[in-house]
């Protein structure tokens, strides 16, 4: 249901928000096993978006830009997305007039929309209960 740039975007926000300083993208990439060109793209989005800050160098790293608890989820999906992430449409294939299924796919949109709408990035650390990265402390909740 949710792409691969905003489960990377997920990831490596809560990556961050539990670092003490500046995390590189090369160890985010290699905690997760995942594609470091690609990674780099998200992140390059999540600044944009004005969610994480970067500083170059040997002790440099991507920061979060705002507390965790400023992060909201469904902003950060309709971010990432674009505008085609604001509606579904109305219609099925070929301009047909919804189905009884398009209209039950409309209803758990908008719940996960709902859900999405009312969690912040710090609540996602709680519900999971992550521990701390290796290289971190309890940074993130001393950004709520």
């Amino acid at each position: 249901m949710f792409s691969v740039t905003f489960r990377y975007a997920l990831i490596s926000l809560l990556e961050i928000a539990a670092a003490t300083e500046g995390l590189q993208a090369g160890v985010i990439a290699s905690r997760h096993n995942l594609s470091g060109r690609y990674l780099s793209n998200v992140l390059s989005d999540l600044k944009r978006l004005g969610l994480v800050t970067s500083q170059k160098g040997r002790k440099g790293g991507y920061q979060l830009a705002r507390p965790a608890h400023d992060i909201n989820l469904l902003l950060l999906y309709q971010g990432l997305a674009g505008a085609g992430a604001e509606r579904s449409g109305e219609q099925g294939p070929d301009g047909a007039e919804s189905c009884r299924a398009d209209q039950w796919l409309r209803a758990v949109e908008r719940r996960w929309r709902e859900e999405l709408g009312n969690t912040n990035l710090a609540e996602v650390d709680r519900s999971l209960n992550l521990e701390p990265s290796p290289s971190a402390d309890d940074g993130l909740r001393k950004a709520q």
